[in-house]
C-alpha cells in the first residue's frame, strides 16, 4: 500500500511528465508554425520578385495604380517596358493618390532622400536604354533662358483634348473627352500656366492653334509648322511647351487618381521624351530628358507622388526644334479640369526653380 508520501512521488512524476509532454507539444507547435510561416514568407517573396521582375521587362506594363492608364502622346502607341531605377537601389516608395499626403520641402530632403524618378521606355535600343538611365546620375545641368523678348512659348499638338464631364459645367464635345472650347480644353490649362510663369517674370507666348484637323495622326506635322514660325518671328524663344492631357481607360477609378497639395486638388503630370528613333533629325533628348527631369523632381518636392514617371519614347514629337523642349500631360481625361488648371499653378513653379534667367 502506497503511503502519502509515494503517492505524492508519483504524482511528481507525473506533474513533471506532463509538464515535458506540453513542452514537446508546444516546441512541435512552434516548429509547425514556423514552417508554415516560412513557405509564406518564400511565397510572398517569389511573388514581389516576379512582379518586380515583370515591371522592368514585361511590354506594356505599368504600376499597379497606373493600369488604367494609357498614354496619348499621339505619334505612335508601341509597346513599352517599365524601367525603375528605384529597383535597382532597393528602395522602392509607395505613394498614396488623392489624399492629403504629408508636404515635403527642399530644405527637409538630404541627398538619400533625394527623389528617385521612373521611367517608361519604349522599346529603344539596350544601349540608348543605359544611356538615359545613366542621365539620372549626372551633375544637374543648368537652363537659361533669355533677359529680352519672350522667352516660353506654350503650344497644344492636340488642342481639342479634354476633361471629365462636369455636372453644371458641361461642354460640347467634339469627340470622345474633345471639345472646340477652349474655355474647356486643354487650353484653359495652357492659359493658366502661361499667366502662372508670367507672375514669375517670364515672357511667355501661348498659341491655341488647332493642329488636329483633318485627322489626330497628323496633328504633330502641323504644329511642328507652328514652332518653326514662332521661332523665326521671336528667336529668343528657347523653351517650348507642347501641354496635353493624357488617357485614362477606367473614369471611375481614374477620378480618383490625384494628389492634395495644401488643400487644393491636382492632378498629376507626367513628361515624355522622344529620342526620333526613326529620324535623320533627331531631338538633343539628352537636353530635353534632364530638363524634364529637373522639373520633374522639383514638383516630386512639393509633393510626393505629384508626377508619374518620364515616358521615354521612340517618336520625335518636334523635339529637335531646340534642346530645351517639353511635352507634359497634365492629369488625364478621368481628372476633372479644375484639377489640371490647379496643378499649372505647381507646374509654373517647378519650372521657375529650374530656368534661370539669362543675361542677354
Amino acid at each position: 500500500m502506497m503511503g502519502y508520501g509515494s503517492r505524492n512521488t508519483l504524482s511528481g512524476h507525473k506533474s513533471k511528465f506532463c509538464r515535458r509532454k506540453d513542452m514537446r507539444f508546444y516546441v512541435r507547435l512552434a516548429l509547425i508554425i514556423g514552417i508554415v510561416l516560412g513557405f509564406a514568407a518564400s511565397a510572398v517573396f517569389t511573388v514581389n520578385a516576379n512582379e518586380k521582375a515583370k515591371r522592368v521587362t514585361m511590354a506594356d506594363d505599368m504600376p499597379v495604380s497606373d493600369l488604367n492608364r494609357r498614354d496619348a502622346s499621339g505619334e505612335e502607341m508601341l509597346d513599352a517596358a517599365f524601367i525603375d531605377p528605384r529597383l535597382i537601389l532597393g528602395a522602392e516608395l509607395p505613394v498614396i493618390y488623392g489624399v492629403d499626403i504629408e508636404e515635403v520641402y527642399d530644405n527637409e530632403r538630404t541627398e538619400a532622400d533625394a527623389p528617385q524618378t521612373d521611367i517608361f521606355f519604349d522599346v529603344l535600343p539596350e544601349k540608348i536604354k543605359l544611356e538615359i538611365l545613366g542621365f539620372a546620375n549626372d551633375k544637374p545641368r543648368e537652363f537659361y533662358v533669355g533677359a529680352k523678348g519672350p522667352q516660353i512659348l506654350i503650344y497644344h499638338t492636340h488642342t481639342q483634348e479634354a476633361y471629365r464631364q462636369i455636372k453644371g459645367e458641361e461642354y460640347i464635345e467634339a469627340g470622345s473627352w474633345r471639345t472646340a472650347q477652349h474655355e474647356a480644353s486643354i487650353v484653359a490649362v495652357g492659359a493658366a500656366l502661361k499667366k502662372e510663369l508670367e507672375e514669375y517674370g517670364y515672357t511667355v507666348l501661348h498659341d491655341k492653334t488647332n493642329h488636329e484637323p483633318p485627322t489626330l495622326n497628323t496633328a504633330y506635322t502641323r504644329s511642328v509648322k507652328t514652332m518653326e514660325r514662332y521661332a523665326k518671328d521671336y528667336p529668343t524663344i528657347s523653351v517650348f511647351i507642347d501641354v496635353h492631357r493624357d488617357a485614362y481607360g477606367n473614369i471611375e477609378a481614374g477620378s480618383k487618381d490625384f494628389v492634395v497639395v495644401n488643400g487644393t486638388e491636382c492632378a498629376r503630370v507626367m513628361f515624355v521624351v522622344g529620342t526620333g528613333e526613326q529620324y535623320d533629325n533627331k531631338p538633343n533628348y539628352e537636353s530635353n530628358y534632364k530638363l524634364a527631369l529637373a522639373v520633374t523632381n522639383q514638383l516630386e518636392s512639393i509633393k510626393k507622388g505629384f508626377t508619374r514617371p518620364i515616358r521615354v519614347k521612340t517618336g520625335r514629337y518636334n523635339q529637335h526644334i531646340s534642346d530645351m523642349c517639353l511635352l507634359i500631360e497634365v492629369g488625364h481625361n478621368a481628372n476633372a479640369l479644375e484639377q489640371a488648371v490647379n496643378s499649372a499653378r505647381y507646374v509654373a513653379l517647378a519650372l521657375s526653380r529650374v530656368l534661370e534667367p539669362g543675361r542677354y
